[in-house]
């Protein structure tokens, strides 16, 4: 395959962590590495399980904290809007199932690997790719399908 038809990243958005207590680890990310958690975001950690994002001080590394046991879900990576839809139109080229999901401030597509470890790219580009995909729900886990 020619990497020039591949779609860019803009990095990695965040990692996905498994932890037994979300109460003691905040404490302990917060305490060791000076993460705290992000406060747009701490909503969706509506039942006190997660995902609860956390960051650095500098804004940059985030971790979504789960609360369960069991591997851990993975990286995310990061996409501008334009790139989400360029990743989007590729995994459909390859015939990888991509589901969106509506965040309500970021967009996300969720696939595997031939392996069955599962990815995902996500977006904070709202406006632009809710423009494009108007029929995907807040909260909802749907098959790519685009409205024209």
């Amino acid at each position: 395959m020619n990497n020039t038809s591949i779609p860019k990243l803009s990095g990695i958005d965040h990692c996905h962590l498994n932890v037994d207590s979300l109460v003691d680890a905040v404490k302990w990310y917060e305490r060791v590495l000076g993460f705290s958690v992000v406060p747009e975001l701490a909503f969706w950690d509506e039942d006190g399980r997660g995902p609860l994002t956390l960051e650095d001080s500098s804004s940059i590394t985030r971790l979504a904290l789960f609360e369960g046991e069991g591997r851990s879900k993975g990286i995310a990576f990061l996409a501008t809007g334009e790139q989400f839809i360029q990743w989007l139109n590729h995994l459909e080229s390859l015939n990888i199932k991509a589901v969106l999901a509506d965040h309500g401030v970021t967009f996300s597509m969720y696939f595997k690997d031939e392996s069955g470890n599962s990815h995902e790219i996500t977006s904070h580009d709202y406006s632009y790719i809710k423009c494009i995909y108007n029929d995907v729900k807040l909260g909802s886990h749907a098959s790519k399908k685009r409205t024209d």
